[in-house]
């Protein structure tokens, strides 16, 4: 029977080479960390893992990866190693079982990578992912100037995860006391254990630098959320029509407790749709006297806003108004650049159309107006 195994994700780095907290960037959706988690994850969904992060992030990085099993969080060290070795020590195995230390600034790494380091460390007790170097490489001395020229044929790029039989490590721990070493591979390498280099995709690269983003958005497309609206209200009279914030001028206007703006109100709706927000009348309820004849831009900010907070923004925007009279034409333009200025769009990302429903239903008798929306939001 194969040893068990457990999963360490070292993400307690201080992020100073990219100026940022790197590991909250987005990209095609979710952030670098739930990728770098979700790598090993979805490959080996029973294994008990542990994030090492830094102490003061303790509940943010708990909330962030709420939803993909993690065992536990635990604080890091003052250098990597600890922090790895405080990982590997949380986590409930004996000398014989396999662990997997992975940077948590890697969110990119094949399946099948994930499998073959790990079916080789369960024979060696020492594997890690390496990638063949394609530049020539030279080594140069403190004045930049060059010394010699490296056979590139036999150099690699130490990749994670590495894995290791849990004893070894803790042999070395023991062997080596306070020296620092880069990764665990090279740990285990100055006392003379064998460690297998298994061939990775290079395109298992670690964000160092903002540039490496670059690089990695073209592994994953940007996420794509389309949402859909829908609103009604009746014409009466003594009240303006306001339609995408544009007041029209005509006899009546729409009832509602806000302005009633049937664009607005269904843009809000298909905003929060496809960012997952709910709907308009969950967060601006009729009942709440405070949006008493209140604009409606205050609707679609807060969904653009909540948009936002999930990474996404708006890409585009089409809405149908169905309306018998007044005619629409001649204000369209203007409806169309008060719409985008709230979404934070160019007026050519959105699209408004007008249309009757020749005479049929309460639209044809002049009885209220409707609009429909559709609304795609991007991410990083």
């Amino acid at each position: 029977m194969s040893p068990s195994l457990g999963l360490v994700v070292v993400a307690a780095g201080s992020s100073r080479r990219f100026g940022s907290d790197k590991l909250s960037v987005r990209l095609g959706g979710r952030t670098i960390l739930q990728r770098a988690v979700g790598c090993l994850r979805a490959v080996f969904p029973q294994a008990p893992l542990v994030v090492v992060v830094r102490g003061e992030e303790l509940e943010a990085r708990a909330a962030e990866l709420r939803e993909l099993g993690v065992s536990a969080f635990v604080p890091g060290g003052e250098h990597r190693q600890d922090s790895v070795r405080a990982g590997v020590e949380a986590l409930p195995l004996g000398d014989e079982a396999l662990v997997a230390i992975h940077d948590g600034a890697r969110p990119f790494v094949p399946a099948e990578d994930l499998r073959q380091v790990v079916a080789a460390a369960e024979e060696t007790g020492a594997a890690v992912l390496a990638a063949p170097v394609a530049d020539t490489v030279k080594e140069v001395d403190p004045h930049g100037r060059v010394l010699r020229t490296l056979p590139r044929e036999r150099l690699v790029r130490s990749l994670t995860p590495q894995v290791f039989r849990v004893g070894l490590l803790r042999k070395a721990w023991q062997q080596t006391g306070p020296s620092l070493w880069t990764d665990e591979a090279s740990l285990l390498e100055s006392l003379g254990v064998g460690v297998k280099a298994v061939p990775g995709d290079p395109r298992n690269l670690k964000v160092t630098q903002p540039q490496d983003l670059a690089f990695l958005r073209g592994v994953f497309p940007p996420a794509m959320r389309v949402g859909q609206g829908f609103d009604v209200h009746p014409l009466v009279e003594g009240r303006p029509l306001i339609l995408a914030g544009v007041t029209i001028p005509h006899g009546k206007g729409l009832a509602g407790h806000s302005d009633a703006d049937v664009v607005l109100h269904a843009v809000t709706d298909a905003v929060l749709g496809a960012c997952g927000g709910g709907d308009i009348g969950q967060h601006f309820p009729p009942s709440d006297p405070q949006w008493a004849g209140g604009p409606s831009r205050v609707f679609l900010e807060f969904a653009v806003a909540r948009a936002r907070e999930a990474g996404l923004s708006v890409a585009n925007c089409d809405v149908t108004v169905l309306a018998e009279e007044p005619r629409l034409a001649p204000f369209r333009e203007a409806m169309r650049e008060n719409l985008a200025g709230i979404l934070g769009v160019l007026p050519a990302a959105v699209n408004i159309k007008a249309t009757t429903t020749e005479h049929l239903g309460f639209v044809g008798r002049g009885e209220g107006v409707a609009a429909l929306a559709v609304v795609l939001l991007v991410g990083d």
